[in-house]
């Protein structure tokens, strides 16, 4: 049996959790929450102290503001 941990599954829905966040951006678990601490990235609290989602359309706002032109 292994421990590793399965991907999450593809979603269209636009509120994202951590995992599927992660997979949807493609950098670690650990930049994510890094990114959101720094205020950079914002979450979706639906009841106060319960789980975080992250909106999609945030995510595109931070792949538009990181982008540069070399």
């Amino acid at each position: 049996m292994s421990t590793r941990r399965e991907n999450p599954k593809p979603t269209n829905a636009r509120l994202l959790t951590l995992p599927q966040g992660v997979a949807y951006i493609g950098l670690s678990a650990w930049k994510l929450r890094q990114l959101i601490h720094e205020g950079k990235l914002p979450i979706v609290e639906l009841n106060a102290g319960e789980k975080w989602w992250i909106d999609r359309k945030d995510l595109d706002a931070l792949i538009e503001r990181s982008k540069r032109i070399l």
